[in-house]
């Protein structure tokens, strides 16, 4: 009984030492893979660094379009993806005049000087209710600031507008029966997400955001312009 007690254990121990160099050796392997994956680089247009979400919301910029980043492989190995701009940032943005479902009149050259943050919408879009919680707390930052006006732009009447917003809420100024000014910004694809700077120009376009910091640091660095 003895002799077979002994047995067991040194079967049992010698089990233990498999188990235990096994694991060892399928951490080894990880370790390995892990020392040979490639490191990667995510730079925009001007060879700046961009965070996982920046990249992301740069690439997605316009859907519609050819993918924008370009792949470089390094000479150590290193994968480089570089992005260019979106193509509207830089040029002028379209003038619009229209009233506020409130009858409050909106009209961009009354507004030259100022930053306009537009976001444009529409009921029942899923990626445009994700982020108005999101809106809401951007527009909160700059809620005493008169030199910046955040003005959401949606095709649904005033009076659809009127009725979400009593279950909703949603801190732009909200413009109704808008489609006219959608298509002058001529994008494919809601939500669509703007920065006109100070000189009329399209600084910042992106449809759905994931990278908040940036689009608040953008916001930030046209008020500082002169």
């Amino acid at each position: 009984m003895l002799d077979v007690m002994a047995k067991l254990d040194n079967r049992i121990i010698a089990l233990g030492k498999y188990i235990s160099l096994s694991f060892g050796a399928i951490f080894a392997l990880q370790v390995f893979a892990f020392a040979q994956t490639p490191k990667t680089i995510l730079l925009d247009a001007d060879g700046n660094h961009l965070t996982d979400n920046e990249f992301v919301d740069l690439r997605l910029a316009n859907r519609a379009d050819k993918d924008p980043a370009a792949r470089t492989v390094l000479e150590d190995g290193t994968i480089q993806f570089k992005l260019v701009r979106p193509r509207q940032e830089g040029t002028a943005a379209p003038p619009f005049n229209a009233p506020t479902i409130d009858g409050k009149a909106i009209s961009t050259n009354d507004l030259k000087g100022k930053v306009l943050v537009l976001n444009f919408w529409f009921i029942g879009c899923p990626g445009c209710m994700e982020e108005i919680p999101k809106l809401n707390s951007l527009a909160a930052k700059y809620h005493d600031n008169d030199n910046v006006r955040f003005i959401a732009i949606a095709p649904n009447t005033p009076e659809e507008l009127r009725k979400f917003l009593t279950r909703q809420k949603f801190d732009y100024e909200m413009v109704g029966s808008a489609l006219s000014i959608a298509n002058l910004f001529n994008f494919s694809g809601y939500p669509r997400n703007i920065v006109i700077g100070k000189d009329g120009r399209i600084v910042y376009w992106r449809t759905t955001v994931r990278a908040w910091d940036k689009f608040n640091s953008v916001i930030q660095s046209e008020l500082n312009k002169n």
